[in-house]
Parts: C-alpha cells; structure tokens; sequence
C-alpha cells in the first residue's frame, strides 16, 4: 500500500517550467523571424484591403462621376504598372528565385531603371488621359505623380521580400496604410470637401513618403559614383523574361480596361464610375481565386507527373468542386441583391448599376473555369494555348462592345468583358478535347 501511495503521478510543476520556457522562446523566435509565406500574406492583405477600402471611400467622398474620374485614372495607371512589372520587378523575382540573393548594387540598379521607366510610364499616362477627354493640368499631374509613387512603392516591396526582409515592407505598406485616411481625414476636416485631383494626390504623397527612406536606403552603393550603374547588363538579364510577359500586358489590358475606357468615354464618367463599384464587389471574390496562385499550380503538376493525363482531370475536378461551392455562394449572395449591397456600400446613386454586377458575377463564374482549364495546360508546361486564349478573349470584347453598349448601355460593356472570359473558356475546353484524342490532329499536333 506504501509503494502505491509512493507511486502517486510524480508533481508536473517542474516539467511544465521547462515546456513553458520552450513555448516563449518559440514565440520570441517567431517574433523575430516570422515564416515568409505568413509575412507575405498579410502584407497582400493589407495592399489589397488599403485598395479595396479607398476605393470605397472615394465613391463615398466624391461622388458617382468624380468616381468614374478617379476610376479612369487608376485604369490608366493600371496599365503602366503591368509593363513596370513585367520589364522590372517580375524578372528581378524570378532571378532571384534562380539565382539566390540579389547583391545591394543589383538593387540599386532595379530602382534607377523603375526610375526611368517612369518617364514613358507618364507619357502613356498623359496620352490615355488627353485621348479619353480628361485633359486639365491638376488630373494629369496627379495621375503621374500617383503612377511613379506606386511604381516605386511596388519596386521596393518586391525587393525587399526578395532580400528576406519581408517584415520592413509589411511595415512600409501598414505606415502607408494609415497615414493616408489620416491625411484624407484631416483636409476633409478642412476645407469639407475632396476633389477628385486632392484625392489622388493624396494617394501619391503618402505612398512617397513612406517609401522615400528604403529608397534611400537601397540607392545608397549607387553613391560611390555613376560607373555602378550597369542597366545594359540589368536589361540583358531581364529581357529573356520579359519579353514573354510584355505580350500579355498588352493583351489583358486591352481585353478589359480598354473596355472599361470605350464605356467611360462613350457613356460617361458616371457610368464608369458605377461599372468601377460593381467590379470592386465582385473583385472580393477574384482575390480568393488569386490565392489559390499559391497550392494549384503546384498539386495540379504533382498530379500530372504521378498519376498522368487522368489523375490531373480528376485533381481539376475535385478542386473545381471544392473551390466552386463557396464561391458560386458568395457570388449569388452579391448577385442577387445586388442593388441592396451597392446602396449599403457605396450610396443610392450606384443602386442603378446592378445589372453590372449580376453580369460581372456570372463573369467571375466563368474566370473560375478557365482559370482549372488553364492549370491543365500549365501542369503540362503549355503555355502558349493560355496566351492564344488570351487573345482569343481580347478580340471578342473588342468585336462586341459596341453592339453591346448600344444594346444595353454599360451593362453591355459589362457583358462584353464576360463574353471575351466565356470564348477563351471555350478555347480551352475545345484545346483539351483536341489534346485528349487518341488520335493527332492538326491543331494538337501545332500544339
């Protein structure tokens, strides 16, 4: 009975030190380097929640045709940074990926030539905007301005999280984050008003002051003198990449912004402006597809290489199934009541505007089936039937918004951005179909 009582559960308070020592110095490590892939997904929540929240509070401050203003602007701009990032800052990502750590001279040379790149950047910028009609000095310059601050602002977040110091560029884009209601806070308080030019100024200003001290900080080998500049070697490097991606630039843009400028300019900045809302609802759910960059391409690949051309159909199927249930939920959700969530977001004048957004959900619908078809030739490394579909969907908007605006107004600008998603689905479908056949044909053979 005394060895019973003596073999009594032995006292934990010993053990349970040691364990919660282990547990803080977990955390102290985890707070000191945290995982790359946590850090880089709350630095995208906050750009796109930043984006996503001023674009909101725009509608609300400026009014439905100021919007469709601002909304032009960031169209424009939108295409400038896509030709940024495909001779800069995704060449540098993918060198850096290949070849390891960048050297500091490296990254100094990649912030001169975002520098200078901006110069054509503006030109473009000055040239869409003279072309769709908005040519005052005040739109121009703060268009500009707003493309260089947010070009540099992008250059140094990608250069960062390249050199593994993803924690100062969360903390470049939280400052940017808050500084900039702030500010809009305090002019509204003011003068009582935000007019479209103030506004995006405003995005220009807080965006370069918060990124003006890593720019400093990376320039800085640069300050030995101008023989450590080397942007004919930089260019070298890059152009095998880039010039793939510049092709497809062109082609996205002219798919649906060029769209989005046919409506603006056509129908009027008020229309836009209401085409603009219902995209940022639907936008929500095109970033949960965006997420999905991470796990698909990889799994999709695994599954080609294990178990072949069926195992790939099956893993597509399953991930069509698993990510469409809640998607197709969330966009009926916002469909269905459309004129209900554009009033409670954006105000009464957008409530006008629902038919865009039922016809830009069953777009997103559509985006979700190319995007598994796409994953098919990707994990068979054949890109080039993506970019052929591409294509396939730039001509069709383009042959189709007119009849289509004159049918249904912006609705129709709407439908013609979904018709050019819904004929590139149909590429796909009818690539793989030729793809499957036992049998060549001349067009998988040309595959």
């Amino acid at each position: 009975m005394q060895d019973l009582v003596h073999d009594a559960p032995p006292d934990t308070g010993q053990d349970a030190a040691p364990l919660a020592g282990r547990l803080r110095q977990r955390a102290a490590r985890f707070l000191r380097r945290p995982p790359t892939a946590l850090v880089s997904l709350a630095d995208q929540g906050i750009v796109s929640g930043f984006g996503f929240l001023s674009g909101i509070a725009a509608a609300r401050l400026l009014g439905i045709v100021e919007f469709g203003h601002f909304a032009l602007i960031l169209i424009v701009i939108s295409f400038a940074q896509g030709l940024h990032n495909a001779l800069i800052t995704a060449p540098m990502m993918t060198l850096a990926g290949s070849r390891g750590a960048l050297s500091r001279l490296y990254g100094a040379n990649i912030l001169v030539a975002a520098l200078l790149l901006s110069a054509p950047g503006a030109a473009f910028v000055v040239f869409a905007l003279t072309v769709s009609g908005q040519l005052t000095v005040g739109a121009l310059f703060s268009a500009c301005a707003l493309m260089l601050s947010q070009n540099l602002q992008f250059t140094l977040r990608r250069l960062l999280f390249a050199r593994g110091r993803g924690m100062r560029a969360l903390g470049m884009d939280l400052v940017r984050a808050v500084s900039f209601p702030l500010a809009a806070g305090l002019v509204w308080l003011e003068h009582g008003t935000v007019g479209v030019n103030g506004y995006v100024w405003m995005l220009a200003i807080t965006s370069l002051l918060t990124s003006l001290p890593f720019a400093l900080a990376v320039g800085r080998p640069l300050l030995r003198g101008t023989g450590m500049v080397h942007l004919g070697a930089m260019s070298r490097r890059h152009a095998p990449i880039a010039r793939w991606l510049l092709p497809i630039v062109f082609v996205t843009f002219a798919q649906e912004q060029l769209v989005w400028m046919v409506a603006g300019s056509w129908l009027g900045l008020d229309a836009l402006g209401g085409l603009r809302a219902a995209q940022y609802l639907v936008g929500t759910v095109a970033l949960l597809l965006s997420a999905t960059e991470n796990v698909l391409p990889v799994r999709a690949a695994r599954a080609h290489s294990e178990g072949g051309e069926d195992a790939l159909r099956r893993y597509l199927l399953q991930a069509g199934i698993r990510l469409g249930a809640p998607i197709m939920t969330i966009l009926v959700v916002l469909a269905g009541p459309a004129e209900l969530w554009l009033t409670l977001i954006f105000g009464p004048d957008y409530a006008a505007y629902a038919a865009c957004l039922r016809i830009l959900a069953v777009g997103v619908g559509v985006i979700l089936v190319r995007d598994l078809a796409a994953h098919y030739f990707r994990a068979k490394q054949n890109t080039r039937v993506i970019f052929e579909s591409l294509g396939v969907s730039m001509v069709v908007s383009l042959a189709v918004v007119v009849p289509l605006m004159h049918h249904g107004g912006v609705a129709g600008a709407a439908a013609a951005v979904t018709a050019g998603h819904a004929a590139s689905l149909i590429y796909l479908l009818v690539a793989m179909r030729l793809q499957s056949r036992p049998m060549p044909t001349p067009l998988a053979r040309a595959r």
